[in-house]
């Protein structure tokens, strides 16, 4: 698994529930939906444009300080009105799609900013 210095990334944290984070854990879910709200337009536009040498998604279990933390590299995201797995989402409704690379660790910075 290839190392990245958080400051080197864009990151975009999500939180997820057991079910879907042991999904993407375990390999068998490959992208994340969003629905495609003001909200996530501007969230992942944020992300998508920041000045980083890698874009990575970095999910989080639950919201614990010390919850669970995995992140991979995302070469890109899409909206579509497909949904390719409905039970992953609602199919009826227009949604981003947030494809997921390959799982990275990301390197905690020191705390007096030395890494």
């Amino acid at each position: 698994m290839r190392k990245l210095k958080r400051g080197d990334c864009a990151i975009l944290p999500l939180v997820l529930r057991r079910k879907w984070f042991d999904e993407i854990r375990l390999g068998g879910k490959r992208e994340e939906y969003r629905a495609c709200t003001p909200y996530w337009a501007i969230r992942l536009s944020n992300w998508d444009n920041a000045p980083a040498e890698h874009h990575v998604v970095e999910f989080r279990l639950g919201y614990a300080k010390n919850a669970p933390r995995m992140a991979f590299c995302s070469p890109w995201y899409t909206a579509t009105d497909e949904c390719r797995h409905p039970e992953w989402g609602e199919p009826d409704t227009l949604h981003y799609i947030i494809i997921l690379g390959e799982r990275v660790e990301l390197e905690q910075e020191a705390r007096d900013g030395r890494a």
